[in-house]
């Protein structure tokens, strides 16, 4: 199998709770993945993190989706970053530590914004939404959701995704309705001014019916069975309680299903829609019992709102039931309810104010780099070059350095030979496609650390900061050679390129302040070999590089 492929398998064991086959395959999947890109690394990562969720160990997930944000940001993949900061959030939630989670879901929004890979974007959408829901943010949770319905694609091949999608819509509009069913007081009207009515409920409940018959199809078309048993538990739990003697067989035969999976909780909300109409048609011991089994199943999920539920649901019964104190737990059940509702909306606004500030964060960012960037080949511009010799010269000062205290920096700099001349034969299009390709091939030849600028035209400069003499002149010389080495397709025939290059380091008499002058000087005395038809001398103290 790929490295995709054992993914894929990885996430499908997990989410069918076959929990030790899913870890023994993802060990087997990063004993070999060292040698993938650092993007599919990341994506391999992500599924560990799918895993350690599933199997309720928040640390290990932390762990291993700072791993894959770790990944993502050194492959520059906003999606990975964007998909691996939501699972770390829902970690983060889990272990109670909201306003962490909170940082990552803003930072994740501003990822996914920035990613154009629509399989990526929809997993984002997803692991966003599901957060949301997790913490009650339904209003920030649904536009998610249905996103990534809309957009029905997936990075990694997961036949499930679909399913998966559409029950989260179910879920999403389900948890609404029954948490506005607790928190609301009714008054002569039917309604409570402070949270909402019977029709707003009603509402909610029909929009996740209609989620819940779509993913039955589709878990039907997938042929996976503990999803079909959880899409068919959504699908009755949000059909009419008024209808309850119709279809009372099918959901007993849902809630005995053996594909439910524990960690999904499906069992447990099948049963608390079970026990409520067993209620409405009488059969109040049989629902008193199906209601306490429900609450056991639904400590077994690792989701407090499932728990929460279903103990809601064996109060209100047991309250109808006149079990001594039932009546009280339910009243403090309700006012807790309350509580936990203008909680919701304070976190509310809290999360959007997070945005607001991750957003003009990014956009500080994006501007500085503009500013600091040549707009036509991606690297940088004289600006970039001004601040990182004042960088520089802030942490090693301005004069030249003292051996064995201070590094050395040299500065090249880079002019093209004849570059008017292709102007002037081929057109400016095709001399901008040569400056892009004398930029990129810069790029390859400089090392990570140092900087590339185009000052302009066609004269470009390489601080390489911490590198001495030799070092500087061996840059110069792999620099010459790229240059050289480049061919740049034209309808007259390939073009090939010379470059003067002139380099210097600091010395006992030349600071930071004067390398760009000392560099230029340098640089014009090779021009004026190449264009006397002799060889420039490459004899250190000189300075001097020629292609």
């Amino acid at each position: 199998m790929t490295l995709s492929e054992t993914a894929a398998r990885v996430m499908t064991l997990a989410q069918d709770g076959q929990i030790e086959a899913a870890r023994t395959l993802a060990d087997d999947g990063l004993a070999g993945c060292a040698d993938a890109s650092l993007s599919d690394q990341s994506a391999f990562w992500y599924t560990v993190a799918v895993l350690e969720h599933v199997d309720q160990q928040p640390t290990a997930m932390v762990a291993a989706a700072d791993r894959s944000i770790e990944l993502a940001v050194a492959a520059g993949s906003d999606g990975w970053a964007a998909n691996s900061r939501s699972l770390r959030a829902m970690a983060w939630i889990r272990q109670g530590q909201v306003e962490r989670a909170l940082l990552d879901l803003a930072r994740s929004e501003v990822e996914l914004a920035a990613c154009d890979d629509a399989g990526l974007r929809c997993w984002a959408h997803t692991g966003l939404g599901y957060c949301y829901l997790e913490i009650r943010l339904y209003e920030l949770a649904q536009p998610h959701f249905e996103a990534a319905a809309r957009l029905d694609a997936s990075p990694i091949p997961l036949p499930s995704a679909r399913t998966i999608d559409l029950m989260n819509l179910a879920e999403l509009h389900l948890r609404w309705a029954d948490e506005l069913e607790r928190v609301v007081e009714r008054d002569q009207t039917g309604s409570d001014p402070g949270f909402g009515d019977d029709e707003t409920v009603d509402r909610h409940r029909a929009i996740g019916h209609a989620h819940a018959i779509d993913a039955v199809a589709s878990a039907r078309g997938v042929g996976a069975p503990s999803l079909l048993a959880g899409a068919l538990a959504m699908e009755l739990c949000s059909r009419p309680l008024r209808d309850a003697p119709t279809w009372l067989p099918q959901m007993r035969e849902t809630f005995a299903d053996p594909d439910h999976r524990d960690h999904q909780g499906t069992r447990a909300q099948i049963g608390g829609r079970l026990a409520r109409a067993l209620w409405s048609v009488g059969e109040h011991e049989h629902a008193l019992t199906t209601a306490r089994a429900s609450a056991d199943y639904a400590r077994a999920a690792g989701d407090w709102q499932v728990a929460g539920s279903a103990q809601w649901l064996l109060v209100e019964l047991e309250a109808l039931a006149g079990v001594p104190g039932a009546a009280a737990g339910r009243e403090y059940g309700r006012l807790l309810s309350r509580v936990l509702w203008q909680q919701r909306l304070s976190t509310l606004q809290g999360a959007k104010a997070a945005l607001d500030v991750e957003r003009l964060r990014r956009d500080t960012q994006i501007a500085q780099r503009e500013a600091a960037e040549d707009p036509l080949t991606g690297i940088g511009n004289r600006r970039a070059l001004t601040e990182a010799l004042r960088a520089a010269a802030e942490r090693f000062g301005e004069v030249a350095p003292d051996v064995g205290h201070r590094p050395w920096h040299s500065l090249l700099v880079i002019d093209l030979d004849g570059f008017k001349a292709i102007n002037d034969l081929h057109g400016h299009v095709l001399g901008d496609e040569v400056l892009r390709a004398v930029a990129a091939a810069l790029r390859g030849a400089a090392r990570a650390e140092d900087v590339v600028v185009r000052l302009g035209g066609d004269e470009f400069v390489v601080l390489a900061q911490d590198a001495d003499e030799a070092a500087g002149l061996a840059l110069a010389d792999r620099i010459a050679e790229s240059i050289s080495a480049l061919s740049v397709p034209s309808p007259a025939g390939p073009i090939t390129l010379r470059a003067s290059v002139g380099v210097r380091t600091t010395s006992a008499t030349i600071g930071l302040a004067e390398l760009l002058d000392e560099a230029d000087r340098a640089m014009y005395r090779v021009k004026a070999s190449h264009a006397g038809g002799t060889v420039p001398t490459t004899r250190a103290d000189d300075g001097l590089r020629g292609a």
